[in-house]
C-alpha cells in the first residue's frame, strides 16, 4: 500500500516495457481503459517512463506503437483529474519530440476542438507543447504549428490562459525563434493585457472574509514572459510601452512587486533608457514600498518587510545611477528625501554593503 512503492513499481513497469514491448505494453494499454483516479495516474506514469527511456534509444521502436499509444492519450486528455491530465501532456510532449510528424497535427486538431469540455483538452494541449519544447523538439517542425497553440492565450478560461503563458515562457527561454515572429501579432498585446488583470473577489470565511485574486498567477507569469524576452529577445518588444505595466507592478502585491524589482535593476543594466524616461512614472509605488510599516509584526514577518523595504531601495539606488535619471525633479527629489532620512539609513546601509 505505500506510495512510494507503487511509483517505483510503475517505473520499473514502464522501463520493462522496453525490453519486452509486446508483453507490457498491451496489458499498460488495456488496464489504462479500464481504470480510474490513482491507478490510471499510475499507469500513465508506467506510461510516460516507456516513452521517455524509448527516447533516449532512439525511438525507432516506439513508432509501429503509437497508433496504439494515441488514442488513449487523446481519451485522457478530457480527464477531470489534473494530475491525469499532466501526465498525458507529458507523454503527448515527449511523443511529439520523437514522432512531431505524427503527434502535431493530432495536437493542432485537438486545440481546436469545441466541445463542451474544450478547456480541459486545451489545457493539455498546452502544457503538452510546453513539454516538447523543453524536451528540445525541433523549432522547424514545431514552428508551422505555433499560430495554433497561441490562440490559447485568448481562451476565457483562466487556467488555459495560465498554461499558454507557460508554454510562451518556455518557448521564448528554449527557442526564442519559435515566437519571435509572432510577437507583434500574437503574444504583445495578451502579455500587456494578462499583466494588469486583476480579478479580486470576496470569500465568506464564517467570522472574516478573505480576498482573493484569481488573475495573480497570470499576472506573475506574464511578467516572468516579459523578463525573458527582454534577455533573449528584445527587439521584438516595444519596451517603452512596457513601462506603464512595470510601474503598476510595482504598486501590485508583494510577490509582484519583488518580482517587479528584479526586471527593472536588469533594465537598468540592459535597457536604461525606457527606465530614465518612466523614473517619475516609479515614484510613488517606491516610495509607499520602501516606507512600508512594520505593525506589530515580529520574526520572520518582520524581517519579512524589511526584506521588502531594501529591494525597492535596491531599485531606486540601481537607477538614480543611471545617466539623466537624477535630471528628473520627482525621482530626484524622492532620492534626497530617501537619502537624508534616519530611519531609512540602516537600510541604505544594508544594501550598500551588499553592492561592496
Amino acid at each position: 500500500d505505500n506510495e512510494d512503492t507503487k511509483h517505483a513499481a510503475a517505473l520499473a513497469l514502464g522501463r520493462a516495457s522496453v525490453a519486452s514491448m509486446g508483453t507490457f505494453l498491451p496489458g499498460i494499454l488495456s488496464s489504462l481503459e479500464s481504470s480510474k483516479g490513482k491507478k490510471q495516474y499510475l499507469l500513465l506514469s508506467s506510461l510516460r517512463e516507456f516513452i521517455h527511456c524509448c527516447r533516449e534509444t532512439g525511438g525507432i521502436a516506439l513508432s509501429s506503437n503509437i497508433p496504439l499509444i494515441l488514442p488513449h492519450l487523446e481519451k485522457n486528455c478530457r480527464n477531470e483529474e489534473e494530475g491525469v491530465r499532466t501526465m498525458v501532456a507529458e507523454c503527448l510532449g515527449s511523443l511529439a519530440c520523437i514522432e512531431p510528424k505524427t503527434i502535431l497535427p493530432v495536437l493542432e486538431k485537438l486545440a481546436k476542438d469545441d466541445a463542451e469540455d474544450k478547456r480541459l483538452v486545451h489545457w493539455t494541449v498546452g502544457n503538452a507543447i510546453k513539454f516538447a519544447i523543453g524536451g528540445h523538439i525541433s523549432s522547424n517542425d514545431l514552428s508551422p504549428f505555433m499560430p495554433t497553440f497561441l490562440l490559447l492565450l485568448q481562451e476565457d478560461d483562466l487556467a488555459v490562459k495560465n498554461v499558454a503563458l507557460l508554454m510562451v515562457y518556455s518557448a521564448v527561454h528554449h527557442s526564442p525563434q519559435l515566437v519571435a515572429g509572432l510577437m507583434k501579432d500574437q503574444i504583445i498585446a495578451q502579455i500587456y493585457d494578462l499583466a494588469q488583470l486583476n480579478l479580486e473577489r470576496k470569500v465568506d470565511l464564517g467570522p472574516f472574509k478573505h480576498t482573493v485574486d484569481d488573475a495573480l498567477p497570470l499576472r506573475k507569469a506574464a511578467l516572468s514572459v516579459f523578463a525573458t524576452c527582454l534577455e533573449k529577445c528584445p527587439s521584438s518588444l516595444d519596451i517603452s510601452s512596457f513601462m506603464p505595466v512595470m510601474a503598476k507592478a510595482l504598486a501590485d502585491v508583494e510577490d509582484i512587486q519583488l518580482q517587479a524589482h528584479q526586471v527593472i535593476i536588469s533594465m537598468c543594466s540592459r535597457h536604461p533608457i525606457p527606465v530614465v524616461a518612466a523614473a517619475d512614472s516609479f515614484v510613488e509605488p517606491l516610495d509607499k514600498t520602501v516606507n512600508k510599516k512594520k505593525g506589530t509584526k515580529t520574526g520572520t514577518e518582520l524581517e519579512r518587510v524589511y526584506e521588502w523595504i531594501k529591494s525597492g531601495l535596491r531599485v531606486m539606488i540601481a537607477i538614480s545611477m543611471l545617466d539623466g535619471a537624477m535630471n528628473n525633479r520627482k525621482f530626484a527629489d524622492f532620492v534626497h528625501r530617501i537619502q537624508n532620512s534616519s530611519k531609512h539609513e540602516p537600510f541604505l546601509k544594508a544594501v550598500e554593503e551588499e553592492r561592496n
